[in-house]
């Protein structure tokens, strides 16, 4: 089993990776972790951002060998939710883990269409969103 879980190290992605750990650790499943540096991010302060992916990966590799989960972590650029439907695919994901904030509301919500929407009209897997 193969679980692709996004994490951006904001409170939400970080209870996703969470619950990916756990859900790896139950099933015996390979755990892989996306940091993504969106498009917008590419402008000025890419190297921030990369800078951040790698310590939010880093702390994720202790989290899973502490927990004894086998994790591979990958650091890509694009758009999320791009490359996480091109990530679920190449890594034959039987699970895609994302956290959610649950912050759009009002005329946001409405004129647009929210990662996890697409996520769950695209994904080739079973997408959880942890809130």
């Amino acid at each position: 089993m193969n679980i692709v879980v996004g994490n951006d190290g904001r409170p939400h992605s970080e209870r996703a990776a969470e619950f990916a750990f756990a859900l790896a650790k139950a099933f015996q499943a390979n755990l892989f972790m996306l940091y993504i540096v969106g498009p917008s991010k590419m402008q000025g302060e890419k190297e921030k951002h990369i800078k951040n992916g790698m310590r939010v990966l880093g702390r994720a590799k202790i989290r899973a060998s502490d927990m004894g989960v086998p994790l591979a972590t990958l650091l890509e650029a694009g758009e999320a939710h791009e490359t996480l439907l091109l990530a679920a695919d190449r890594l034959k994901a039987n699970t895609l883990v994302i956290g959610s904030s649950g912050e759009r509301a009002g005329m946001a919500r409405l004129l647009s269409t929210s990662t996890s929407e697409i996520l769950f009209k695209n994904a080739p897997c079973t997408v959880v969103v942890v809130r």
